[in-house]
């Protein structure tokens, strides 16, 4: 049976979270069985999953007599890719602090994008959704209780970073959602704290909370 977390996962997600945690690779039945779908589905994922660079095909010794079966493999990730995450990591030597300076470059970036101040302070997730929007993000869902405030927000313009060094994307959305709360008043950089972590529901969200 396959893990819980894969099932609920997309059909394409599913199949590259299998292929990450098979070192030797997949074929299209074994994908199939784990996921509980026809072999030709597992196909068609799998091929998309190459056709986008994610994974390749490597040719493994057939099960008896008969042709060499074709398998699939986590794509090996370039080489500026990993020197890019390697400065990266030259933010901090924690994730924390990784985070915390990810997040000065996040203010930085929202008040080179920033609206003109506005007379009133504005709602503070209405104002959260312009910067973030401006940005190039999208927020996908908002829930307010007592003065929390839930925000979902699609981090795609920081995929890149957010399934390899996740606390600088969320470091960034934070540092931008506080220099936008500050911009817009005061009042609202005063009253709440920001806190983004993971969505559990998204591959590619993260769920913003204003306390």
């Amino acid at each position: 049976m396959a893990d819980d977390n894969v099932i609920t996962a997309k059909p394409r997600e599913r199949v590259r979270a299998l292929l990450a945690e098979a070192a030797d690779g997949l074929d299209a039945h074994e994908v199939g069985r784990a996921l509980d779908v026809h072999v030709t589905t597992a196909r068609f994922h799998l091929k998309n999953l190459v056709d986008e660079g994610t994974a390749v095909t490597v040719q493994l010794a057939p099960e008896g007599v008969g042709r060499p079966r074709v398998a699939y493999r986590i794509a090996p990730q370039p080489a500026a890719d990993e020197l890019g995450s390697l400065l990266l990591m030259q933010l901090g030597a924690t994730a924390q602090q990784r985070e915390d300076a990810a997040a000065v470059a996040g203010r930085d970036w929202a008040r080179m994008h920033a609206a003109p101040p506005q007379a009133l302070p504005p709602d503070p997730v209405i104002a959260v959704e312009a910067a973030l929007t401006r940005l190039g993000f999208r927020v996908t869902g908002a829930l307010s209780q007592f003065g929390r405030h839930r925000v979902n927000v699609c981090s795609c313009p920081l995929k890149h970073l957010a399934g390899t060094v996740p606390e600088i994307a969320r470091g960034v959305v934070r540092g931008a959602v506080e220099e936008s709360l500050a911009a817009a008043s005061p009042i609202l950089d005063r009253t709440y704290a920001v806190h983004v972590e993971p969505d559990a529901s998204g591959n590619c969200s993260l769920t913003l909370i204003l306390t």
